[in-house]
């Protein structure tokens, strides 16, 4: 929850699925304030990192850290302090929004708050569809439902794979806002994305792969994204 303060690590991280090579030695340490934009070309690992520094996938060389207020996590701990948002959304299509947010609270060990629930909904602006079922929505509504299982996990770390998929204009400048706003409150945030422009605005911290390699780690903003830019166009980094 914001107000601890928290590290992530990962040290020579490598992933292998049968003799390829997903990741290979990846580093990087990123603590809360932080929002880097993972960035690459399709292919390039990106899911598979965030998945790795999710604990969803065990590394089969280095390690992934994280401390909270100075002391290593692990465990339960882990769990609860990191919430990741993959491209499958991890949302029930027959529960409604409003049931859906109640249940992770549950799966959270919190309580469900009628009142924070109703506050999530017109937060991710869904207060007037709360109770329609989510198969009905859109892939753009889905994706501000699961941004809403975000907002009420209470995660320290977020990790998101690709989140502006389906998303107008209005929603992705609405979602970089809202990760803003959650990076200024002391979380930590990861995202991965194959556009650099798209996150420049909010970014504090570019990472590259390509091939499953890093790249290209530097500065978030115009700089980082236009360097980014131009190493995913094939120029030199």
């Amino acid at each position: 929850m914001p107000g601890r303060t928290v590290e992530l690590r990962a040290e020579r991280v490598v992933r292998v699925a049968g003799r390829r090579h997903i990741l290979r030695d990846v580093s990087l340490a990123a603590a809360s304030g932080d929002l880097v934009a993972v960035l690459g070309r399709n292919g390039a690992g990106k899911t598979t990192l965030l998945s790795v520094l999710a604990g969803r996938q065990v590394p089969d060389g280095g390690r992934v850290v994280l401390t909270i207020d100075g002391r290593i996590a692990s465990g339960t701990a882990v769990r609860a302090a990191t919430a990741m948002l993959p491209h499958d959304l991890l949302i029930y299509p027959d529960l409604t929004a409003r049931e859906n947010l109640a249940f992770f609270m549950t799966l959270a060990g919190q309580a469900p708050d009628a009142g924070q629930i109703a506050s999530v909904l017109d937060r991710i602006g869904l207060a007037r569809d709360a109770d329609r079922v989510v198969r009905q929505f859109s892939r753009g509504m889905q994706q501000r439902a699961a941004l809403g299982r975000l907002l009420v996990s209470g995660a320290d770390v977020w990790i998101l794979d690709e989140p502006t998929t389906g998303l107008d204009e209005v929603g992705r400048r609405w979602l970089l806002g809202l990760l803003s706003d959650q990076v200024r409150s002391g979380r930590l945030v990861l995202m991965s994305s194959h556009h650099p422009s798209e996150v420049a605005s909010c970014a504090t911290r570019t990472l590259v792969l390509e091939s499953g390699r890093v790249v290209l780690d530097g500065p978030g903003g115009a700089d980082g994204a236009a360097a980014a830019f131009t190493r995913m166009d094939g120029g030199a980094p």
